[in-house]
């Protein structure tokens, strides 16, 4: 597999809530491969950093729901191996018990937790060292009553709740070339929420202070840096 080797990056979720803040940090330090759904107008607007668009080896527009995840690895493996891969993107769903259908289901668990699962796999085998990182909610490791003012969906939490194991499980098959670690995040702030529900979670974080993506960044780093850290679930919440 030819094309760059050293200090490539995937982030998968590049135009998420969390994700788009990530990449200016990301461009610093690497050259990156972004993934991203649908969302054009703000992938768009991440390339009007000029610091971003010259990192960007490549752009793979991929939907986890309904195209074939051996394609979209093989697409990534064209320009090179990662040296990092952080796996973030997700589908967020709040369904009420009572309108839960089996699509719903299928739908999140292949988006949430067999995408991210099988990419972490099949990346894993063939990377030639560095860091696979699961970047998660809270409600991952901590259930679905974590966040005061919203209620996740039955079929989200089951679509997050195997990755603490899962994380255990790949840091022990790909070891010792490649380590697993998982960032489970707290409350990010998010303009487009209601006012309401910011001032809701301000009040309920012990910090009083959304995670500031520059923490997920720098945590990130001292992952990669830290070659005993292996096979464990870090978390930046404030406390929650």
């Amino acid at each position: 597999m030819r094309g760059i080797r050293v200090s490539l990056a995937l982030l998968t979720g590049s135009t998420g809530v969390l994700g788009r803040k990530l990449v200016p940090y990301l461009a610093k330090s690497y050259k990156l491969v972004l993934h991203y759904k649908s969302s054009e107008e703000v992938f768009n607007a991440l390339l009007s950093d000029p610091s971003v668009k010259s990192s960007l080896v490549k752009a793979i527009k991929w939907d986890f729901s309904k195209e074939n995840l051996s394609g979209f690895i093989n697409e990534v493996v064209k320009v090179g191996i990662p040296s990092l891969v952080i796996l973030s993107a997700s589908q967020y769903d709040s369904t009420p018990l009572s309108r839960v259908t089996e699509e719903l289901f299928d739908y999140l668990v292949r988006v949430n937790l067999v995408a991210p699962t099988y990419i972490a796999l099949k990346l894993g085998m063939i990377m030639e060292g560095g860091l696979i990182v699961f970047l998660t909610d809270m409600i991952a490791i901590s259930g679905h009553e974590v966040y005061t003012g919203i209620k996740p969906s039955l079929p989200y939490v089951a679509s997050r709740g195997s990755f603490y194991h899962i994380v255990r499980y790949l840091s022990k098959e790909l070891a010792p070339k490649v380590r697993v670690v998982g960032i489970a995040v707290g409350w990010v702030d998010n303009p487009k929420a209601s006012k309401e529900l910011r001032d809701l979670a301000i009040r309920t974080i012990p910090t009083k202070t959304f995670v500031d993506p520059g923490e997920v960044y720098r945590l990130i780093e001292l992952a990669k840096e830290s070659p005993s850290l292996n096979g464990v679930f870090l978390t930046l919440s404030g406390g929650i």
